[in-house]
């Protein structure tokens, strides 16, 4: 199923998709998370698109999700300048368990290569608490930093993963 998905830079989505994409909802545990879909496509559209990208996740044409990727200095203090940092992948609740973020996560890494090709790997936080999160992306090959950080709301595993 998840063949389908396509990932789209957010300035090529017309309005109807956009809009679309604006009214996708998560968990309201996820929102603390990574914030909500609203927050992260105000964030992406009022960014330099040198430091931030919003790709929109589309299955079959429809928004199902969105992906926002960071460089500095928009990225966390913890991120290195050859970075870039990946920042609420978002499956829309009524799509997620179908493997659409694992194969959005597998394609962000080739438009990572594409838009930053200076950049070395790609890095994310995780709560401690998010095991499946922590499991996914260790199976995708992630290498997890060791320590746990205090993250902004609680304990998180900091992961990265090679872009070269």
């Amino acid at each position: 199923m998840h063949t389908r998905i396509e990932l789209r830079e957010l300035d090529r989505l017309n309005a109807r998709r956009l809009g679309q994409l604006r009214r996708l909802r998560i968990p309201d545990r996820q929102v603390d998370y990574g914030g909500s879909f609203e927050q992260s496509l105000d964030d992406c559209i009022a960014g330099s698109p040198d430091c931030i990208r919003g790709l929109a996740i589309l299955l079959e044409s429809t928004p199902i999700g969105l992906v926002v990727l960071k460089r500095p200095p928009l990225s966390p203090a913890w991120a290195s300048e050859d970075t870039v940092t990946l920042h609420g992948l978002k499956i829309d609740a009524r799509w997620q368990g179908k493997g659409h973020g694992k194969a959005a996560f597998v394609r962000s890494l080739a438009v990572c290569r594409t838009i930053w090709p200076g950049a070395k790997r790609m890095a994310l936080s995780v709560d401690a608490d998010n095991a499946v999160a922590l499991t996914l992306y260790k199976s995708l090959g992630m290498a997890d930093s060791g320590p746990v950080f205090q993250g902004r709301i609680g304990l998180e595993h900091r992961l990265h993963i090679a872009l070269d």
